[in-house]
């Protein structure tokens, strides 16, 4: 079955840089874009068949420009137009009835330039979506080139993060990227050890790198010997300094926290600083979907990889 793209499009918000995103994964993916618009259009004016008819006039001509930008993907795109007081509602009721493989998004426009910030349509969507989210950073449609060449995963050793890199070794050998996994020793910054007279603060320090380091390293011996990759183990706040070394990649993929609903997607404090402040897009994947959510390799075991539990939300002892 082919994989459907939805790219949320708003003229206004960041329409063409999700375009240009959502045409980028369409082509990765062999997936069917499809471009979807929700109008604020108050429904009360007129009947909804009517309504539906104007929504329709009002975006024919730029759906036929659309239309044709997407053209040479070898696929037919579709436009679709609805009107709706919420924008996050319609385009989740669309993305779940289409079975949808990804929903891309553009950045709030008032976020700064070259960089990520989910408005409300997104965050509202990220609460809760059953499908992986992309968000393109402002002013992502300008930029002269925007392959994927450098990709990278945010891995923390969950059950979540295994899907996400899963789903960056896919992305890298389809797309001949090199691709780095990045773990976060994020350091306690109050006094863990008063409660434990036996540890010090630096014997914490030390147990988190240690154990970062381990995971990091079952993490590199998933990925496949032909791919080029690499790892790197960075100390600080998890959500900053993923975005201060995001402009150094074309894409970074991340799981959901890990509690909430299954098969959702849910923001944590590390993802929602992330995409609020990446240099590069931001691709988050929902909660429990499988190893492999985007299907993109083949004959996986179910539940381990490198001797840890993926995709079942458990984590073994440590």
């Amino acid at each position: 079955m082919q994989r459907k793209i939805v790219i949320g499009y708003d003229l206004e918000h960041g329409g063409s840089d999700a375009l240009r995103l959502g045409r980028l994964f369409a082509e990765v993916l062999a997936g069917q874009p499809i471009v979807f618009s929700a109008l604020p259009w108050p429904r009360y004016l007129m009947g909804l068949e009517h309504l539906q008819k104007q929504v329709d006039v009002g975006m024919h001509d730029r759906f036929d420009v659309i239309r044709d930008e997407l053209q040479d993907l070898g696929v037919e795109p579709q436009a679709v137009a609805v009107a709706s007081p919420s924008a996050a509602e319609a385009l989740h009721e669309f993305a779940e009835r289409e079975g949808a493989a990804m929903v891309v998004l553009g950045s709030c426009h008032r976020g700064p330039l070259g960089r990520t910030l989910a408005g409300s349509v997104g965050e509202s969507l990220m609460h809760g979506a059953s499908c992986a989210i992309s968000i393109a950073p402002h002013g992502y449609a300008e930029r002269s080139q925007a392959p994927l060449l450098r990709i990278a995963v945010a891995f923390d050793g969950s059950a979540e993060a295994w899907p996400a890199l899963e789903t960056g070794i896919g992305l890298a050998e389809r797309c001949h990227a090199r691709l780095t996994v990045i773990s976060v020793a994020d350091y306690p910054s109050y006094g863990y050890a008063a409660a434990w007279s036996v540890l010090t603060a630096e014997d914490i320090t030390d147990y988190e790198e240690e154990e970062k380091r381990r995971l990091l390293d079952l993490a590199l011996g998933r990925i496949p010997a032909g791919l080029e990759s690499e790892g790197r183990l960075l100390t600080g706040d998890a959500g900053s300094v993923l975005s201060e070394v995001s402009g150094g990649f074309d894409l970074i993929v991340t799981g959901s926290r890990a509690y909430g609903p299954l098969r959702r997607t849910l923001l944590g404090s590390t993802t929602r600083k992330l995409i609020r402040d990446s240099a590069c897009p931001v691709l988050v994947l929902p909660r429990a979907v499988g190893v492999d959510p985007l299907g993109l390799r083949s004959g996986l075991t179910p539940n381990t990889a490198a001797g840890e539990p993926i995709g079942t939300g458990v984590r073994q002892p440590v």
